[in-house]
């Protein structure tokens, strides 16, 4: 199991080869981003793309982003789709990277059944539960 980072310039070339495919994450957001949108801030490297790799076959595909904030670096993964790939098994990969960016956290957002699945697979615990209202 591995994690390919894509360079911001190969974007397009994977967003042909699957990457599109994040399209659903985006369409979890509630409308905080479009598909377009992701693709646009992965190409001028404001986020990471990531290939999520069993071998050699790409199993999914994810993003993340470094987060400085005052007391901790956060590695943030802000969207991800690997159907049937058993994203868990990849989990080392990632702490790994954390790791290696000085992060000493992993964050990402969910819905209530996404949470409970990284709870139960990850271990991952609240930090807090985001609200919203339209005005």
């Amino acid at each position: 199991m591995q994690l390919s980072v894509i360079q911001p310039h190969f974007v397009d070339r994977a967003w042909k080869d699957g990457a599109s495919c994040l399209a659903e994450a985006c369409a979890t957001s509630g409308g905080e981003i479009t598909s377009d949108q992701l693709k646009m801030i992965l190409s001028r490297g404001e986020r990471t793309l990531i290939a999520l790799r069993d071998e050699d076959k790409t199993v999914g595909w994810g993003c993340w982003r470094v987060d400085q904030l005052p007391n901790v670096r956060v590695l943030h993964c802000t969207d991800l789709v690997a159907h049937g790939a058993h994203f868990e098994r990849f989990f080392l990969a990632l702490k790994e990277a954390a790791e290696i960016m000085g992060c000493s956290e992993i964050r990402c957002c969910a819905k209530p059944a996404q949470a409970r699945l990284y709870k139960q697979k990850l271990g991952m615990e609240a930090v807090y539960e985001t609200l919203r209202i339209t005005v």
